[in-house]
């Protein structure tokens, strides 16, 4: 009996956040559908077709962030149209408590969100570059334009470092144009102090991890400038890693985020942002479960006064409030005012704790 109650509740709560997935993914679809066919469309005289086909290719990665919601929805509804049918009323007669009808929603939240981090996640990141790809051919956009942005690189290691600025790129080629190498050692403080400077019309980076400089002027310190036809130039970075700095999307599927942040660590680069995105996707599944919480909370409180519209508008004031804390705890995360660990994980953390007070006194007064 429990057994089929926990099978016929999970599925009411399937339904429900798979009936918010559909309509939120539609609006997304329809809004970008509308933009592309003015921006790209329109331009490049597509078809309503192909037109169509880009939206699909650029909806998982902008529906990738809308979980939180499609789950504060979804699980509202299935509450709501429970309770439409007197069916929360008749397990409460039967001594369930909110506790107990809600343990198989969380279970199936808490599988969602490890499923979307580990595989929605890749999905959504793989489809956005083959998005790009296919909107550089269709705007005929080669990589040197994708990258015409000012880049910046570095090296380094105990002995020194390297820091390389380019106006811009072509990443088919893996060169870098208008280049500058600048070398720094180290004085007997530890402190980094300027050896030399490389200028370039170009470096061209080989697979074997070599830069070959052309047309290069060294600047070295207390010595007079030189020119050089070509010379070769050993470094740690790799095509990859030339690839990922460069492109305009920094953000790496979930199986390579770990392997990205410790490309970055030895480049010398801050990798704070792809820490906080790795330990955002570690914490979805908590994040999932403090929205079905809160949605919990407010159902069950808004069901015995009525009120469909109320439960709505309450729902996503809720969501829209969690939303904000997290982006704005997330930016000081990012400039280092908070640990990247502590930022990604302390607005789930409060939200879940805060939803298990509310949820507590509705349910136990």
């Amino acid at each position: 009996m429990i057994s089929t109650l926990n099978r016929y509740i999970a599925w009411r709560s399937f339904l429900g956040i798979a009936t918010a997935f559909f309509i939120i993914t539609s609006i997304i679809m329809l809004v970008d559908f509308v933009a592309l066919s003015r921006d790209i469309g329109a331009d490049n005289q597509l078809s309503m077709l192909n037109v169509l086909s880009l939206t699909a290719l650029n909806a998982p990665r902008l529906v990738e962030e809308t979980i939180p919601f499609v789950v504060l929805f979804g699980v509202m509804g299935a509450l709501f149209a429970l309770n439409k049918r007197s069916e929360l009323v008749v397990m409460r007669a039967s001594g369930l408590s909110a506790w107990r009808f809600l343990r198989p929603t969380l279970v199936l939240i808490f599988s969602l969100g490890i499923g979307w981090s580990m595989a929605f996640n890749p999905l959504a990141a793989l489809s956005g570059q083959y998005y790009e790809s296919v909107t550089q051919k269709i705007t005929g956009e080669d990589a040197s334009s994708q990258s015409a942005k000012e880049i910046w690189l570095r090296e380094g290691d105990e002995d020194g470092q390297l820091v390389i600025h380019a106006r811009s790129s072509d990443t088919a080629t893996h060169t870098l144009y208008d280049v500058v190498f600048y070398y720094f050692d180290f004085d007997q403080t530890g402190r980094p102090r300027f050896s030399s400077r490389y200028d370039a019309k170009k470096a061209e980076l080989l697979q074997d991890n070599y830069w070959v400089l052309t047309s290069v002027r060294e600047n070295v310190r207390g010595q007079p400038s030189r020119t050089y036809n070509t010379i070769t130039e050993t470094t740690n970075i790799s095509w990859e890693t030339l690839r990922t700095r460069t492109q305009t999307s920094k953000s790496p599927p979930f199986w390579k985020i770990r392997g990205e942040i410790a490309k970055a660590k030895q480049a010398g680069f801050d990798p704070r942002s792809l820490v906080m995105q790795f330990h955002k996707l570690l914490a979805l599944p908590l994040t999932l479960i403090a929205m079905a919480v809160i949605a919990a909370g407010a159902s069950l409180n808004m069901n015995r006064e009525g009120g469909a519209l109320r439960l709505l508008i309450i729902g996503g004031i809720l969501g829209f409030g969690v939303y904000f804390a997290d982006n704005v705890i997330g930016a000081f995360g990012q400039n280092g005012t908070l640990p990247p660990i502590l930022a990604s994980w302390i607005v789930p953390a409060v939200t879940l704790c805060l939803g298990l007070v509310f949820l507590s006194k509705i349910e136990d007064g």
